[in-house]
């Protein structure tokens, strides 16, 4: 689905000058595909300020050029799921290479992006956006999330289960809207007590947003 306006959506709302020259940069090397929140909110209609960006490169790229000339204005960690999280002014971009995304290294499949938005663990984040192509790649539990305004499960396998816990409950919050009854049904199969949930809070956020007893309280609303 080819789509013009949300680069100038990307553009005019979320990406700062340094970041658009280091965007352009890197699509000299590859194709970048944007995804999750960002996109997610676009469809939405959301008009809150977005300060984070999660994208995957389509090859692996060299990155020293960009470093030595952006590296005073660069921030570089490693994210909770192993990829680079770069702060650039009031930005933080999380990136991963297509082949290091865990889904598509999990099963062992072909680096496409359709293989990468069957790997998205919610079903408002099975879509992605090819900078170069100016189109939209969407899974149908993307579309079934537009029409029915429910959070749900779409890939059932992930390497941090409380960070996924808690995100569920972080975007049933801010977004308002419900869980699906199998979305329900997962978390309630897999949260432990004992898990600790503070450690993924504060690589993802860089602070604790949810108590054990908020997530407990959280879990017990999914098994009612």
């Amino acid at each position: 689905m080819r789509d013009t306006r949300f680069m100038q959506h990307l553009h005019s709302n979320i990406l700062e000058p340094v970041s658009s020259e280091i965007l352009q940069e890197i699509l000299l090397q590859t194709d970048v595909y944007i995804f999750s929140g960002v996109i997610r909110d676009y469809f939405l209609e959301r008009t809150q300020e977005t300060r984070d960006l999660d994208i995957v490169l389509e090859h692996e790229i060299s990155w020293w050029d960009i470093y030595r000339r952006y590296r005073k204005q660069l921030q570089i960690s490693i994210n909770s799921y192993g990829g680079l999280k770069v702060t650039v002014g009031n930005l933080h971009v999380d990136i991963w290479s297509m082949g290091n995304t865990w889904g598509i290294k999990r099963k062992g499949i072909r680096l496409t992006v359709q293989n990468l938005i069957r790997t998205a663990l919610f079903n408002f984040s099975a879509i992605a956006y090819s900078v170069r192509r100016e189109r939209f790649y969407l899974h149908k539990s993307f579309v079934d999330f537009l029409q029915t305004k429910r959070i749900g499960i779409q890939y059932k396998e992930n390497p941090n289960i409380p960070l996924c816990i808690v995100n569920a409950l972080h975007y049933s919050n801010t977004l308002n809207l419900p869980l699906t009854p199998e979305l329900k049904q997962w978390i309630s199969q897999r949260y432990n007590m004992f898990d600790n949930y503070e450690a993924p809070q504060l690589s993802h956020w860089g602070a604790i947003k949810y108590s054990h007893e908020d997530i407990h309280r959280f879990v017990s609303l999914c098994e009612s």
